[in-house]
């Protein structure tokens, strides 16, 4: 998974608008380190929504 380069540089956490982090996987997801949360990415495109969210482990 590569995230477009301009959809990388705008995209922030929902909750404390820290830079999120791309992660392999699988499965892909992009990650919060700030707040510990992570959200899948589905065909290029995080699913940035509440029911998609799980949280970390620290």
């Amino acid at each position: 998974m590569d995230l477009d380069p301009v959809l990388r540089s705008i995209l922030g956490c929902p909750h404390c608008k820290a830079p999120l982090e791309e992660h392999q996987g699988p499965p892909p997801e992009v990650c919060c380190g700030r707040c510990l949360r992570a959200w899948p990415v589905e065909e290029g495109v995080p699913q940035l929504v509440p029911e998609q969210e799980r949280p970390l482990t620290p």
